[in-house]
């Protein structure tokens, strides 16, 4: 992953966490930045688990606990049911077997904590449009990002979550115009949130959703999320 993931703070998933008082650990933490902020919100104790050793680095100038290694390879040196929250920023579709990753780190998350877990999602409508008119390329970061090695959509991530034993409790979509936000400006702000505020309530939800925010615990759902 490039720089751009391992500085971002996730506002988004920040605003599903309770973090006064909870103790978190952030898998795929990057340098750190939506750990240090749960931490300025009154979080306890944040660990993280970082591949990338430079990212790590500076990652441990600002979390009580970082541990350098890949998701499902680092020696983890926690405690059974240690936390109250287990997040996923971004980090399933970059690992051969995210199925294993759940099972891996479900075992440190308290009796009554919670799971966060945010994918982008394959739905989108410019990747599908892509796929139509045979216009598919890689690219270094969003929907396809060539590190990708698996994909979501809005089902086969409840259905994947559910095989883990994971209830949804709550699932947001991050909706976009386009892929790259980068360079829409003002304007294109604007078109946004016209969007977000209109089309993208329905029918064409999940159509522009660019990334799935889904909160869980313990528990299986009979069946996946109303549309």
């Amino acid at each position: 992953m490039r720089s751009g993931y391992h500085d971002d703070p996730r506002p988004d998933i920040q605003a599903l966490v309770r973090s006064p008082g909870a103790r978190i650990l952030d898998v795929g933490c990057g340098a750190g930045a939506l750990s240090a902020a749960l931490k300025a919100a009154g979080a306890t104790h944040v660990a993280g688990i970082e591949l990338d050793p430079e990212a790590a680095a500076k990652a441990g100038t600002s979390l009580d606990v970082v541990v350098q290694g890949g998701a499902l390879e680092a020696n983890l040196p926690f405690s059974k049911g240690e936390f109250d929250y287990v997040i996923f920023g971004d980090v399933l579709e970059h690992l051969p077997d995210p199925e294993a990753a759940l099972d891996r780190y479900l075992p440190y998350l308290a009796p009554e904590g919670r799971l966060v877990v945010s994918v982008p999602n394959m739905r989108f409508y410019s990747v599908l449009l892509r796929l139509m008119f045979d216009r598919w390329s890689y690219t270094d970061s969003g929907v396809r990002d060539r590190t990708h090695l698996r994909i979501f959509t809005r089902r086969s991530l409840i259905t994947m979550l559910g095989g883990a034993g994971l209830q949804v409790e709550e699932l947001r979509r991050n909706h976009r115009l386009v892929e790259d936000q980068s360079g829409i400006g003002r304007l294109g702000a604007l078109a946004t949130r016209v969007s977000n505020a209109t089309i993208a309530r329905w029918p064409f939800r999940d159509l522009l959703a660019f990334q799935f925010i889904a909160v869980c615990r313990r528990g299986r759902s009979p069946a996946p999320l109303a549309p």
